[in-house]
């Protein structure tokens, strides 16, 4: 009877474990069946980079960038502030031609835009200029008043020629609008730019803008004898300075600034200027 009795109790036993089983009890109800497929999370949509604008891709390794972003002001570079002529191709990515969307030193400095729109893109082989806004890049967001701008173009070295007359003018082709760094003002326009180049140094003897933002119909800046190459500041301005094309005669000279300006704050932008 006591063999009887066990296994009795361990028929029903088993029973009750297949049931609990087929209920989904014992704790295990939210557990996958065996054999189903796992579930996969949905992904992150792809962020949207919009062109606006179309120039041709410019070939050269290395080469020359200017880069104003958007958090610099009229008395402060930063990290990213940049004009070099040593930039290696592999590292700038257009894929737009002209529409730069990757700008880099090296593989641990990409300064990438991640989702919004290239406005402004124009150029012509030897530079491309653009406007990264209304999205986000490795620095940080940008409004649809605000921008990071930049001039790609192939490097050119400028030969020094002494002489009192060795000197190169230089008359406005291109630019980005300007944007205000507050974003408090839709992006204005280039009234005009000038410069001369001395070719003694060479230097750039001299530059001038004008710009209409905001309230300011003509909120100018001029500099004098400063560098040809490089980012510096001049009678209160920041300047970002390259010479770019194959011609050392007639140069393009491509001049990324942040200014203040009387009621618009400080603003930013790049031109790009024809010399000869």
């Amino acid at each position: 009877m006591k063999t009887t009795l066990k296994l009795g109790l361990s028929a029903i036993s088993l029973a009750t474990l297949l049931a609990l089983a087929a209920c989904g009890g014992g704790g295990g109800g939210d557990e996958t069946p065996a054999g189903a497929p796992a579930t996969t999370p949905p992904s992150a949509p792809t962020p949207t980079i919009t062109v606006q604008g179309s120039a041709p891709a410019v070939s050269a390794d290395p080469l020359a960038v200017v880069f104003v972003p958007q958090t610099e002001t009229s008395t402060r570079s930063v990290l990213q502030s940049i004009a070099s002529n040593a930039f290696p191709a592999q590292f700038q990515k257009a894929p737009n031609d002209g529409a730069y969307t990757q700008l880099g030193i090296d593989a641990s400095s990409l300064i990438t835009l991640n989702g919004g729109t290239v406005a402004d893109v124009a150029g012509n082989g030897d530079f491309a200029i653009g406007r990264w806004t209304n999205g986000s890049n490795s620095i940080g967001s940008i409004s649809a008043n605000q921008g990071a701008h930049y001039v790609v173009g192939k490097p050119l070295a400028l030969v020094r020629t002494p002489g009192p007359t060795a000197k190169l003018t230089c008359t406005y082709l291109s630019g980005t609008r300007p944007t205000s760094v507050s974003g408090n003002f839709t992006p204005g326009s280039v009234n005009s730019a000038t410069a001369t180049i001395d070719l003694n140094g060479p230097a750039l003897d001299s530059f001038m803008i004008d710009v209409n933002i905001g309230a300011d119909a003509h909120a100018a800046s001029t500099a004098t004898g400063t560098t040809i190459s490089g980012v510096l500041q001049a009678s209160g301005v920041l300047h970002h300075v390259q010479v770019m094309g194959n011609d050392p005669n007639k140069p393009y000279l491509a001049i990324g600034y942040a200014m203040p300006t009387p009621s618009s704050g400080d603003v930013t932008g790049v031109v790009v200027m024809k010399c000869q």
